[in-house]
């Protein structure tokens, strides 16, 4: 995956234009809650929870990118919020 996949994600992110993720048909969303599969049930869990979801901007930290793996660490800052994420 390269760098610049990753940041236009989190582009995307940052201006709410969740339906324009650069994700496959077959996208696999695991999370502590639940796994989503395929990019139309996990827009349809973004589309529920927007509020979760969408208005933060990233601050990111490390990234590690591989042929076919990315490592991203970021603070997710809301207006009264922070969480501290690793992705892979």
């Amino acid at each position: 995956m390269s760098k610049q996949l990753v940041h236009k994600c989190f582009k995307v992110w940052e201006t709410g234009d969740f339906l324009d993720l650069p994700i496959t048909d077959d996208f696999k969303h695991t999370s502590p809650y639940e796994v989503r599969q395929g990019k139309v049930t996990y827009t349809e869990l973004v589309e529920g929870k927007k509020d979760t979801f969408l208005g933060h901007r990233f601050e990111l930290y490390d990234e590690l990118h591989g042929d076919q793996k990315t490592c991203v660490r970021y603070t997710a800052i809301q207006v009264e919020s922070c969480l501290e994420v690793t992705e892979w």
